[in-house]
């Protein structure tokens, strides 16, 4: 009797290990994945920054265009250095991958329960990653106004690279993506003397000597033999 109470005790304890494992596995790799994910950010963040810090020249990232009288006119991507960054780039991830896959990383058990008092309690489960595939590595540029007549050109880097993340019993796939600024470039156009609103008033410091600006009170449209019509002319 006693026996086959052992053995009913040991089988309702093995059932309810084996549920409550199955329950706290998704919650404990989620976990896992943002661990991982915030670790490899902020490596790769380092790693990238320390060799734009010492590697990269900003003067050479763009070719600039000009007319006659030397006025920027526009600007394209300098295709050598452009895939010397990216090469650069993709490698200094790889190192960085490839330096701390053997970290020594858990969470305790207690956070799969999502109780701020059980968080710090319980066995640590280990976790690991492995990377899957390259890295991959993008060079690109944005503008955004900065005033009158005035951009700002920003360089940056597009990363995202795959991981397998790894917990006792699991795997679980996870990207890490990331925009990484490497130069910011100024273009100053020139400034207008004098700057009117969307209705046709003076505004800025010069509006006391501003002439007075005449708007079409009406949307003007090309007529039938192609002349301009609009209330203006009416």
């Amino acid at each position: 009797m006693l026996l086959i109470m052992a053995i009913l005790l040991l089988l309702f304890s093995i059932s309810s290990l084996l549920v409550i494992e199955k329950k706290l596995q998704p919650p404990l790799m989620r976990i896992a994945q943002l661990k991982v994910k915030q670790i490899m950010t902020e490596a790769i963040n380092k790693a990238i920054m320390e060799q734009v810090a010492s590697d990269t020249q900003s003067e050479d990232l763009i070719d600039w265009k000009s007319n006659e009288s030397g006025k920027t006119t526009g600007f394209m991507m300098n295709y050598n250095e452009h895939m010397k960054i990216t090469a650069q780039t993709i490698e200094t991830v790889q190192r960085t991958l490839k330096e701390t896959e053997n970290f020594q990383e858990g969470i305790p058990l207690g956070q799969a329960f999502g109780s701020a008092l059980l968080s710090s309690f319980g066995p640590r489960v280990p976790i690991r990653y492995e990377p899957l595939g390259d890295a991959r590595v993008e060079l690109s540029t944005r503008q955004k106004d900065a005033g009158i007549n005035s951009i700002v050109i920003e360089v940056y880097l597009q990363i995202r690279t795959e991981l397998s993340v790894i917990i006792p019993y699991d795997a679980a796939s996870q990207t890490v993506e990331m925009e990484i600024p490497i130069s910011y470039l100024m273009v100053v156009g020139d400034v207008p003397t004098y700057y009117y609103d969307g209705k046709g008033r003076p505004v800025g410091d010069s509006a006391s000597s501003a002439p007075a600006l005449a708007l079409p009170p009406g949307p003007v449209k090309p007529g039938a033999d192609g002349a301009l019509e609009g209330a203006a002319g009416e």
